[in-house]
């Protein structure tokens, strides 16, 4: 039995819970980007607030600006 060209295109068009699912799947991916993106925001903005009450210490001349760094770490698993 050969199928007509409507019946063919018909197994090939999305219904709407397949769209809707896809949609779906959309909105979350797009949410989980804008998550990590504002989370990456606010890590990059401590950071910078940080890096800038040092300067301003440092260009005050101020002789405790230590307090304001964490000491070095060393590196890899030395004892």
């Amino acid at each position: 039995m050969s199928e007509s060209r409507y019946e063919r295109e018909e197994y090939l068009e999305q219904n709407e819970e397949e769209a809707a699912r896809a949609a779906r799947r959309k909105n979350v991916a797009a949410l989980a980007i804008l998550a990590v993106l504002v989370v990456v925001g606010i890590l990059l903005f401590e950071r910078l607030r940080d890096v800038s009450r040092l300067q301003d210490c440092l260009m005050t001349r101020a002789g405790n600006c230590n307090d304001m760094v964490e000491p070095p770490r060393p590196a890899g698993n030395l004892r």
